[in-house]
């Protein structure tokens, strides 16, 4: 806090990142107390105390230096109560280059600084109550250029102000930049791959404005990250580690109605975290991780039953067969059913998803209508009511939905039912994306649509699949679900276009792309778990003995969580050929991701010009294919 104790030399040493002024006063003019309470904050929303006339006082700031002849470096403004409310500094002698408010009870709130040097930037400082950004205007226009510190819920109220406003410049001072990534010596390969995704933020700040349509009158409420994912700077050989929240979800109220906006990643840069991708419309999707609460707090009504929990969590299944993950699911939902009696409202929303969860998993081991299908089905109604939390709303609609058919896939009699089965599937994914088009399971629900459409066979198939993968691609660009989207409209139209895949090689981490001119080239997706993979093993290993010599080339990729599991696969079925391997398996690996491929196996064949011949090969009649394009001139 600066008091009149504190030094013109020190507040100068204090204004290397600091703020910008309001109105810049020629020295030694002297202060009167009605001009000083006059002078606002010149960044809006800021809090600041500013007390009636009388009872204040103007005291001056003395001058450390000696030659300075008895000259002041400025004023000292107290309230009533003594306490200081503004503070006016110089030193340059010309005019006022650092101005101080402060809020009640003489803290410190709010700093602007005018350094004499037209070349630095005019700066701003959000302190105390106001909390902690610290931003520079280069040109001296009165916006922020560049935030230099800045915390994740700041950034996500800048975030969210972007959206209510539609104002796509506004977070142009929150991306990260290239000398941000270079400063933390982040390779050129990993740093490009992150400014390309950060050239799309300002674009993702209009489609979400224009997708929400909020008024003027919303206003942010409360933002929820996961666990920051931090990748050591020893492992790519940088200067600091790189640090980030890979998304997360801003609540914001306009007009009595809850809406949810994905901050995307947020990247720790010094003091600041800056933004990567941008937002989109909805909730993030929770965070993966362990722990029976997910790192939420434990309110003491509740502590002994999550002690309870905990004890439960530690004994799971021996045998994980569907009865015994449903009758221990059934357990972990009874304590959490006493859980959400003991809690208000306002406590509950983690402690619900977790019931919602032990219910759905519950659900899957009894029949159709199970008392787990029922309860579900309560919370869906109950929280669907006006003025309900939307969140939970939307969470329990998506678990009803999947344990009704997870229930009627495992309890099938006749081959005859699938159609139907499949038929309410779609229904129902159908009916959720039109009730809760921002929840926070809506891209996985447009996601597996998006699969249904595609899998049914029926005329209109891709059709249907096509637009849906485009509305996730579209309003959900930053999720994985989203990104797969969007690889699912590239394999549509892939025929006839350079095959892209480039991946690390399994085992050896070395670069490869699957892409190879001159040569003839079969890419196989494949995961430990796919029936057909020993089949096709044989197969393929055939083929390539048929036609390596004629130019064939094999490329498998492999879709397992784990490197080892893959690893062992490949030895255990004779998989031929180069396999690449990334972390995430089918539901986010990059090398899934990039066409968006839906379940193994999946065959792509590309010719000698190394442009894609057939998106939609099969093992079984893959000789047709290459007979046409390895035969004999």
């Amino acid at each position: 806090m600066i008091t009149s104790h504190g030094t013109a030399k020190t507040l100068a040493a204090l204004t290397l990142l600091v703020g910008f002024g309001t109105t810049a006063r020629a020295q030694p003019a002297a202060v009167s107390v009605d001009w000083a309470l006059k002078q606002t904050p010149r960044q809006p929303g800021v809090d600041v105390t500013t007390p009636p006339v009388a009872g204040c006082k103007v005291s001056p700031i003395p001058n450390p230096n000696p030659k300075a002849q008895g000259r002041s470096m400025g004023s000292l403004v107290s309230g009533p109560d003594g306490k200081p409310v503004r503070q006016f500094v110089s030193y340059d002698d010309k005019n006022f280059n650092i101005i101080v408010y402060f809020a009640e009870g003489g803290v410190e709130a709010y700093r602007e600084v005018y350094p004499p040097d037209a070349k630095e930037p005019f700066q701003f400082r959000w302190l105390g109550p106001n909390g902690t950004k610290w931003g520079l205007d280069r040109n001296r226009d009165g916006i922020i250029d560049e935030w230099v510190v800045m915390s994740p819920e700041e950034a996500s109220q800048e975030l969210a102000q972007a959206v209510i406003t539609n104002d796509s410049k506004r977070i142009s001072a929150l991306m990260v930049t290239k000398e941000n990534l270079s400063a933390l010596g982040l390779p050129p390969t990993d740093a490009d791959k992150v400014l390309a995704r950060a050239a799309g933020a300002a674009k993702r700040v209009t489609d979400t404005a224009t997708l929400l349509k909020l008024s003027d009158k919303a206003k942010w409420l409360h933002v929820e990250y996961g666990i920051p994912n931090t990748r050591p700077a020893d492992s790519f050989g940088g200067r600091d580690d790189y640090t980030a929240y890979k998304n997360g979800t801003v609540l914001v109220e306009d007009g009595g109605k809850g809406h949810a906006i994905q901050t995307g990643e947020l990247v720790q840069i010094g003091r600041a975290w800056k933004i990567v991708d941008g937002p989109a419309a909805g909730a993030a999707p929770p965070p993966r991780g362990g722990g029976s609460n997910d790192g939420a707090p434990v309110p003491p009504e509740i502590k002994e039953l999550v002690e309870k929990l905990n004890e439960l969590d530690k004994n799971p299944p021996n045998l994980p067969t569907l009865a015994a993950i449903a009758e221990f699911n059934a357990k972990r939902a009874g304590i959490l059913e006493e859980i959400n009696r003991r809690l208000p409202e306002d406590k509950k929303e983690t402690w619900i998803k977790m019931l919602l969860d032990s219910h759905a998993a519950a659900a899957e081991g009894g029949k159709a209508g199970n008392q787990h299908v029922v309860r579900l089905d309560q919370f869906k109604k109950a929280y669907a009511e006006p003025g309900a939390n939307p969140v939970i709303g939307s969470y329990a609609a998506y678990r009803l939905l999947y344990a009704e058919n997870a229930v009627a896939m495992a309890n099938i009699t006749k081959d005859t039912e699938f159609a139907t089965i499949q038929d309410k599937w779609r229904d129902s994914l159908e009916a959720f994306v039109k009730a809760w088009p921002q929840g926070a399971d809506a891209p996985e629900a447009f996601w597996r649509l998006g699969m249904a459409y595609e899998h049914s066979g029926a005329k209109d198939s891709e059709t249907k699949a096509r637009a849906t993968f485009e509305t996730l691609a579209k309003n959900f660009a930053t999720t994985p679900q989203g990104v797969k989207g969007a690889g699912a409209l590239k394999r549509f139209d892939s025929e006839g276009k350079p095959l892209e895949l480039t991946g690390q090689v399994l085992g050896t981490n070395q670069q490869f792309s699957a892409a190879q001119p001159g040569k003839v080239v079969v890419v196989y997706y494949w995961a430990s778990w796919s029936g057909s993979l020993a089949e096709d093993a044989k197969k393929l290993t055939a083929i390539l003995k048929d036609y390596e010599k004629k130019g064939l080339v094999v490329v498998t990729v492999s879709l397992d969580h784990d490197a080892k599991t893959a690893t062992d696969a490949v030895k255990a079925s004779g998989l031929p050929g180069t396999h690449l391997y990334a972390t995430g398996g089918l539901d986010s690996s990059p090398l899934a991701a990039t066409y968006g491929i839906l379940a193994p196996p999946h065959v792509f064949v590309a010719g000698k010009d190394g442009k894609v011949t057939n998106r939609n090969a099969g093992v079984l009649t893959l000789e047709d294919d290459l007979k046409k394009l390895l035969a004999d001139k």
